[in-house]
């Protein structure tokens, strides 16, 4: 009888510990993924930016690369982002519809994972036209 209960009771602790590592690793995985998810997501949004779409088709006005810096500075800051004007690079080539717009930006995010703390570096850019 004592041997039985203490197989129960091991095997108890082994998927006790189990779903504590498994719990840890999916907490992790969720807090280093979702910086990478923002960087996925800003990086769609600088090839919308870029596209020109609404300048090709007459809805906007063209935009001066300030403005465009701005935009992205709060595409950014929507996926949790912050960046700094002068880590949005907006190179334009040409004019109102027949131009093209590349842009890239560089950053730096703590990733703090159970009082882990580091840093990784991404960047973001459009297409190169």
């Amino acid at each position: 009888m004592l041997v039985l209960d203490s197989a129960r009771t091991m095997r108890t602790l082994l998927i006790v510990a189990a779903l504590a590592l498994l719990g840890v690793a999916v907490v992790a995985g969720y807090q280093i993924g979702s910086v990478y998810l923002a960087n996925m997501e800003l990086a769609t949004d600088l090839k919308d930016l870029s596209s020109l779409t609404g300048t090709r088709i007459g809805l906007v006005d063209p935009r001066s690369p300030d403005q465009i810096r701005g935009q992205v500075i709060e595409h950014a800051a929507q996926y949790g982002i912050q960046l700094e004007p002068a880590q949005v690079n907006v190179e334009r080539n040409g004019e109102g519809k027949d131009g093209t717009i590349y842009i890239s930006t560089a950053y730096d995010t703590s990733i703090n994972v159970f009082g882990h703390r580091w840093t990784m570096h991404f960047t973001a850019a459009s297409l190169h036209s």
